[in-house]
């Protein structure tokens, strides 16, 4: 691999995490050091890390919060 990708992959631990769990992309990122773009893809999703997951969890959130308010409301009737 080449040394700008190792420093690259020292400075971000998330990613040399991602390819410790999958090692396919040693081999990738040695015969294409272009496929830094694609790793960085398929991490974020791995992670839950893009926009679309980001806003489902927050959804879920709101939900439970509104959730232990009406328990709460329901509580305080009784």
């Amino acid at each position: 691999m080449r040394k700008e990708i190792i420093q690259y992959l020292d400075q971000r631990q998330d990613l040399k995490y991602f390819i410790r769990i999958h090692p396919e992309w040693y081999k990738r990122l040695s015969r294409n050091p272009n496929d830094l773009q694609a790793l960085e893809r398929v991490a974020k999703q791995y992670y839950k890390g893009t926009i679309l997951q980001k806003v489902n969890r927050f959804q879920e959130q709101i939900q439970m919060a509104q959730m232990l308010l009406g328990m709460l409301s329901i509580l305080k009737e009784e």
